[in-house]
């Protein structure tokens, strides 16, 4: 009687997926049927596979890891997404990576809507650009003129005084923040403000240093009428003298 066929067997252990492979599929050849299993079989493998247990595993070397470069996150600064951007659709995290030149382009956008009273508009642009770039002083000193626009005071008075902070020689934050002080009635410290935008341009060339300079001049001649008149009226113990009122604080010069 002749013997039996011995058929080859697989063995048990191997996976759907190195079945299919040792028979030769490709990826686009393979059924709807074949492509649930390989998936099921991969649920099954990695139910109950823990962050811990793929990292052992590959120290092991039982997993091969493949390093591929991040995207370059300037492709993410088109058009459409800036305007996302301005509407509040996207963060400024998902616009990080631009270039200076980007930034100082969007800078001088946002400029422009601090020309035309748009201050809400310039204020979202300048505080995306001071997260994006914290150590640029103007980004700064606008966004504190910016505020200023907007009665927020103290954080203006702030912007303005991380601006002097990153650049001892920005004339006009030395200004807006001393137009703030006299505001507030600080008058010691916005003489000392305004001395220091003089100082810095003794010559008077820069339009910020003459305006320190009228106002100092103005702050001066009303504390000494107000002074004066006090002590002709032989009152010691009224109100607190107030200095002039605040001008309009002027935008940074770029």
């Amino acid at each position: 009687m002749a013997s039996d066929e011995v058929k080859p067997t697989r063995d048990a252990s191997s996976t759907v997926l190195e079945r299919l492979i040792s028979e030769g599929k490709k990826p686009e050849d393979l059924t709807e049927a074949e492509k649930d299993a390989v998936l099921a079989e991969v649920d099954k493998e990695v139910e109950g596979l823990t962050a811990e247990d793929v990292v052992k595993a590959v120290e092991k070397g039982d997993i091969e890891v493949e390093y591929v470069d991040p995207p370059n996150p300037i492709e993410n600064f088109t058009e459409e997404n800036f305007k996302k951007f301005l509407f509040g659709k996207i963060t400024w995290a998902q616009l990080e990576g631009m270039t200076m030149e980007q930034a100082y382009a969007i800078a001088e956008f946002g400029y422009t809507m601090y020309q035309q009273g748009r201050y809400k508009d310039a204020r979202t642009l300048f505080e995306g650009l001071v997260i994006g770039n914290p150590y640029d002083p103007y980004f700064h000193a606008m966004l504190g003129a910016i505020y200023t626009k907007l009665d927020m005071h103290e954080e203006a008075a702030q912007e303005f005084s991380i601006a002097i902070e990153l650049d001892p020689e920005d004339i006009n934050s030395f200004v807006n923040r001393g137009e703030l002080l006299l505001q507030h009635g600080e008058f010691e410290y916005a003489m000392e403000d305004l001395k220091a935008a003089i100082d810095l341009d003794p010559d008077g060339k820069n339009p910020a240093s003459l305006r320190a300079r009228a106002l100092a001049a103005a702050t001066a001649a009303a504390i000494k009428e107000l002074i004066e008149r006090k002590e002709a009226e032989g009152d010691s113990g009224g109100a607190a003298v107030r200095g002039p009122k605040k001008p309009a604080a002027q935008p940074p010069k770029k």
